[in-house]
C-alpha cells in the first residue's frame, strides 16, 4: 500500500471516530438541555398562571382551562408543597397519533384559597430528534472526510513528489549502463538528506559493482590457465614409464583434485555472473528442442546406467531468458538426475505449457529437503562439487521461476514453473 493510501487511511479512521464520539456526546447535550428547557418553561408558566390569578379576580375561586395544556381547579383545603413532575403519552389531533408529554401537576394556596393546577407540555420526540441529529452528523462526516481527504492527498502528493520523483530515478539506475542517478533539489530539508546519501551510496554500488565484475573476469581468465597447464603436466606425468604404482596414484588423485577445483572455480565464477546480472541478453529459447538436444548429448551416459528414460515433451513452449543460462538451466538438472539415479532407474522428463518436471529413482536425501539447493551440498557422487543445483536455483530467482524439490513414490521430482510474462504462449 502506498504511504500516501496509508496516511489518508489512519487520518480517516481517526477523523471517523472523533466525530462519532463527538456526534454521541453532542446529541446526548442537545437531548438533555431540551429536556430541562422544558422543565423551565413549565415552571415559567406556573409562575405565571399564579400572576394571572391574582391580576384577574374573575378567574379566582372558579375552575378553567387554559388550552389543552393549562388546567384550574379550586379545592377545600391546601394538602401538600410537593410539584409531581411526569412524562406521558396523549393523543394528538394535529399529529393524529399520540406523542409525548410532560405534566406537571402542584397545589397551591393564593390570596388565602387552594387550588389544584396542572400544566402540560409537548416534548420533542427523541426518535426524530435523534434521526435528524444523525442524518445532520452523517452529511457533516461526509463533506468534513472528503475535503479533508481531497485536500491531505492534493498537498501530500505535492511535498512527497521529490521522494516519487528519487524513486523513479533508482528504479531506472542499471548498473550494466553504469549510469549515474540525479536527484531534483526539494524545499523539504530531509529530502534533500536522503539524496545526498543516495548518490553517495549509487556511486558505492557502482564502484563495488565495478570491482567485483572486474575480479570475476580477471579470476575467469588467470585462474583457468594455470589449472589447465597443471592439468596437462599431469597427463603427460601419467605417460610417463618410470612411476612407481603409488606415485601413478598420487598423481590420479592430483589430477581428480585439480578437475574438482577446476569445477568450482567455473561454478562459483558463474554464480558470480549471474548475481551481478551480467547474462542481460535475452531471447525467446525453446524448451522442447534444448531438452532433446540434452537428453541426446547425454544418450551414451544414459545407456551406460542402463537408465529407462520417459519423455513428455510439450510443442512450442518457449520462454524468455538468456539462451546460455537456459542451456545450463536444462543441463544441470539433467545432470543431476543422471548421476544421482540408481542402475536400471529411470528419468523421467516432463515438459508443460508452463512448466518443467525432472525426475529420477534414487534413495531419499541424507539432508532436509530445503537445503538441497544451497552450495556445497551434494549427495554421493565423488566428483560432485556441489553447486551443479545451487546455480539452477540462481537461475530460477534471476528469472523469477518457481523451483520445488518433493520426494515420492522413489522418485526425486524437481519442478520449475515458468511465470505467465515469460511465456510465449501466455
Amino acid at each position: 500500500m502506498k504511504l500516501l493510501n496509508l496516511t489518508n487511511r489512519f487520518y480517516i479512521i481517526v477523523a471517523l471516530t472523533l466525530l462519532l464520539v463527538s456526534s454521541v456526546f453532542l446529541a446526548y447535550r442537545v437531548i438533555y438541555l431540551i429536556d430541562t428547557e422544558t422543565t423551565e418553561h413549565m415552571l415559567y408558566t406556573k409562575l405565571r398562571v399564579e400572576q394571572q390569578i391574582i391580576a384577574q379576580p374573575q378567574l379566582q375561586k372558579v375552575a378553567f382551562t387554559i388550552g389543552d395544556n393549562i388546567r384550574v381547579e379550586p379545592i377545600n383545603r391546601f394538602s401538600t408543597f410537593k410539584v409531581q413532575l411526569r412524562d406521558t403519552i396523549r393523543y394528538d389531533e394535529y399529529e393524529e397519533g399520540l406523542i409525548p408529554f410532560r405534566e406537571m401537576t402542584y397545589e397551591q394556596q393564593i390570596l388565602g384559597e387552594a387550588y389544584r393546577i396542572s400544566i402540560s407540555q409537548r416534548l420533542t420526540q427523541n426518535n426524530d430528534l435523534v434521526s435528524g441529529l444523525t442524518i445532520t452528523f452523517l452529511l457533516v462526516a461526509i463533506d468534513i472526510i472528503a475535503c479533508f481527504y481531497f485536500l491531505n492527498r492534493y498537498f501530500s502528493s505535492s511535498i512527497w513528489r521529490p521522494f516519487y520523483k528519487a524513486l523513479d530515478s533508482l528504479k531506472k539506475f542499471d548498473l550494466q549502463r553504469g549510469g549515474k542517478v540525479r536527484f531534483e533539489p526539494s524545499r523539504v530539508d530531509e529530502f534533500n538528506a536522503l539524496n545526498e546519501e543516495l548518490i553517495k551510496l549509487t556511486e558505492k554500488v557502482n564502484s563495488d559493482y565495478r570491482n567485483l565484475k572486474e575480479f570475476t573476469e580477471n579470476m575467469s581468465h588467470e585462474t583457468q590457465t594455470p589449472l589447465a597447464i597443471i592439468r596437462s603436466k599431469l597427463e603427460l606425468l601419467l605417460q610417463s614409464d618410470n612411476l612407481r604404482p603409488e606415485q601413478m596414484e598420487q598423481v590420479h588423485a592430483t589430477l581428480d583434485a585439480i578437475n574438482r577445483l577446476t569445477k568450482m572455480n567455473r561454478g562459483l565464477i558463474m554464480l558470480t555472473r549471474i548475481e551481478n546480472d551480467q547474462y542481460a541478453e535475452e531471447e525467446l529459447v525453446e524448451i522442447g528442442a534444448l531438452l532433446q538436444s540434452r537428453l541426446e548429448d547425454l544418450e551414451l551416459f544414459m545407456q551406460s546406467r542402463g537408465l529407462s528414460v520417459e519423455t513428455v515433451l510439450a510443442q512450442d513452449v518457449s520462454v524468455r531468458m538468456n539462451k546460455y543460462l537456459a542451456d545450463i538451466l536444462v543441463s544441470n538438472l539433467l545432470s543431476n538426475a543422471i548421476k544421482y539415479n540408481r542402475e536400471g532407474g529411470k528419468l523421467i522428463v516432463s515438459l508443460f505449457a508452463d512448466s518443467l518436471m525432472v525426475s529420477n529413482s534414487g534413495t531419499p536425501l541424507s539432508i532436509p529437503d530445503h537445503r538441497i539447493f544451497e552450495r556445497f551440498k551434494r549427495g554421493d557422487s565423488p566428483d560432485s562439487v556441489g553447486l551443479g543445483l545451487a546455480i539452477v536455483k540462481r537461475i530460477c530467482d534471476h528469472y523469477h521461476f518457481f523451483l520445488s524439490y518433493r520426494y515420492d513414490e522413489d522418485l526425486h521430482r524437481f519442478y520449475v514453473q515458468f511465470p505467465k510474462e515469460r511465456r510465449n504462449n501466455a
